[in-house]
């Protein structure tokens, strides 16, 4: 994809949430199946090139990725401002999962702010039938934000917080297990039930 968008001249900088972040940059998971990102612009006249890419991509690996293997059917739920706020918070927090940019452009992949990737864990532990890494990725994420942050917990209002502000689903019930499931982890718990912040 970066040597198609060098010869393109465009540089795209995306943000990816979920099995590339938890593949590329926590190595949490084996693999991934697809790549899920979006764009700071929802109406971006980049979204052509970079789906252009992807099919160069998979056709230089003879159909192995998956014609839908970079995806943006992630930002179909996003309302613009939000995915424009999460772009620029991307951004700010600098994880980036993938640089290739040449002399005419390239691809950066950023990882989305920690924050949205653990309510989009919680919204899924809050459906009937979330998928079997679900609670595992939700511990990393909460470890990655804490650490990043210099923080040992964090709020349960604050996470309440996160999660209206992104559209997504908590329960008291699923912030439990995700904070029984870090104390198996990692010895001691995040969650802080008493704090108002």
């Amino acid at each position: 994809m970066a040597s198609y968008l060098d010869q393109k001249q465009v540089t795209a900088r995306v943000v990816t949430i979920g099995g590339a972040v938890n593949t590329v940059y926590l190595r949490s998971r084996p693999s991934t199946h697809d790549v899920d990102f979006f764009l700071g612009n929802a109406t971006s006249p980049q979204h052509n090139v970079i789906h252009e890419a992807a099919r160069y991509a998979n056709k230089q690996t003879r159909g192995a990725l998956g014609a839908e293997w970079f995806n943006n059917s992630t930002q179909l739920f996003m309302p613009p401002h939000v995915q424009q706020d999460l772009a620029n918070a991307a951004f700010q927090q600098n994880v980036v999962i993938y640089n290739k940019v040449g002399r005419g452009g390239g691809l950066v992949v950023y990882g989305a702010p920690w924050s949205y990737a653990l309510c989009g864990k919680f919204n899924r532990l809050c459906e009937s039938s979330p998928r079997p890494y679900d609670l595992a990725d939700a511990v990393v994420y909460l470890h990655e934000h804490l650490r990043r942050a210099g923080q040992q917990t964090v709020s349960v209002h604050l996470i309440c917080r996160w999660c209206q502000q992104y559209h997504k689903q908590v329960t008291n019930e699923v912030i439990q297990q995700v904070d029984e499931a870090y104390y198996r982890a990692y010895g001691h718990r995040p969650i802080d039930w008493r704090s108002q912040t």
